[in-house]
């Protein structure tokens, strides 16, 4: 089952559970130097085991959680 969620915000996902963007917001993903990860939009996050991944329109799944993690930015800031 999907859920909206702010993306920003989904540390309480249970294991295997889906947060999908809000309707009209779309996400990047950018390093920790605030780098443009260049995988496309983010299509929704998933807790696998004690790590979110964002998962991506053209198919990477990047962790957004823990020690060298990517952070999600609402697109356009």
């Amino acid at each position: 089952m999907k859920h909206f969620y702010d993306l920003r915000t989904v540390d309480d996902l249970a294991e295997g559970e889906i947060a999908v963007p809000e309707p009209g917001i779309t996400y990047d993903l950018r390093t920790i130097n605030n780098r443009k990860l260049d995988v496309g939009s983010v299509v929704d996050v998933i807790r696998q085991g004690p790590t979110l991944f964002a998962r991506t329109a053209s198919g990477d799944s990047i962790a957004v959680s823990g020690h060298g993690a990517a952070i999600l930015v609402p697109h356009d800031l």
